[in-house]
Order: C-alpha cells, then sequence, then structure tokens
C-alpha cells in the first residue's frame, strides 16, 4: 500500500483491513493477520501509530525444526521525509526512533515488513527447553535418544578451558 503523504486528511488516514495492504511479506508461509493503524500528517512528517498482527514462518536456531510465530507489535513511529544528498541532518538520542519516507510516497507494506523483523526473536526456539541436534551424528535430540560418545575437547584450547576453571 503507497500513500501520497501531501494526500493524508486532515484526520488522519486509518487503515482497518489487511486487504488494504497488499503483499506485506514475500515469503512464503508469511502472513498479515490483523492491522488497525492511524496515518497523520504533521507538517512534513508522518506519525504512524496502532498495532497489527502477523505470522511468520521459520525454523527452530537449535533444532531447525520449522516454527510458527504470532508477532504483534504496537506501532508509534515518526517519519521524515528523506535529506536531499547536500543536507546534513543531525540526530539526537530523541530522533532514533525516527524513519524516513522517500519524496511524497510512505509504502506502508514495507513499514509493516521491517517492524515484523524488528519484532521477532534473535534467537528462535520451537520451545524453550530445546536440546538441539547432536554435534556428532546430527540427529534432533528433542525426536531420538542419542547414544553418540561427545567428542574430545581441542586440545588447542586446553589454556582457554584451565583460565575458565581458575576464574
Amino acid at each position: 500500500m503507497l500513500v501520497r503523504v501531501s494526500e493524508i486528511p486532515e484526520e488522519g488516514l486509518r487503515v482497518e483491513s489487511v486487504t488494504e495492504v497488499e503483499d506485506v511479506f514475500p515469503d512464503e508461509g508469511w502472513s498479515l493477520d490483523a492491522v488497525s493503524l492511524l496515518i497523520e500528517r504533521q507538517g512534513g512528517e508522518v506519525a504512524v501509530s496502532g498495532s497489527f498482527r502477523a505470522t511468520a514462518r521459520f525454523l527452530c536456531s537449535r533444532c531447525l525444526e520449522p516454527i510458527a510465530s504470532a508477532v504483534g507489535p504496537d506501532l508509534d513511529l515518526h517519519l521524515m521525509p528523506t535529506p536531499s544528498a547536500r543536507e546534513e541532518v543531525e540526530l539526537s538520542p530523541d530522533d532514533l526512533e525516527v524513519d524516513f519516507y522517500q519524496g511524497d510516497i510512505l509504502d506502508v507494506a514495507s513499514l509493516l515488513r521491517s517492524e515484523t523483523h524488528l519484532a521477532l526473536p534473535m534467537k528462535p526456539l520451537c520451545r524453550p527447553d530445546c536440546r538441539g541436534l547432536c554435534p556428532v551424528c546430527g540427529g534432533n535430540r528433542n525426536l531420538v535418544a542419542c547414544a553418540c560418545e561427545a567428542r574430545a575437547a581441542d586440545p588447542r584450547l586446553a589454556p582457554l578451558e584451565a583460565l575458565r576453571r581458575r576464574l
């Protein structure tokens, strides 16, 4: 969904339907489930507030099993026009929540996509007690009791192990 900033009405623009926002996620299996946004123009700047729900599908970082995760962040964003190449912009600590839009166009789908990626866990797990893969045979230790012997530690790391024990 592309919104012309200059055409946002005084009372703001409400986005309440998933069908209004097209092609948010190019990845198969990812979906936008609900959206409720208010887009307001404040001079040359734009404020986007509200919330949305999305479902993301990816792999567990320990056992590589497919998992689905529901994401539902609240939004309170301020966007400014992209400065020209010659114009210098100095950001203060308060401006870390500021993003930019290109020209007179605000891409709502891109905004929702980036907020979804920011809300995802850095290390997704299928469950908190996931046992991961066996480093010897590669079997999923959540499904199969692995009888592999543990590998001996690399002798080059022995000085670091000794230091760890002392500390």
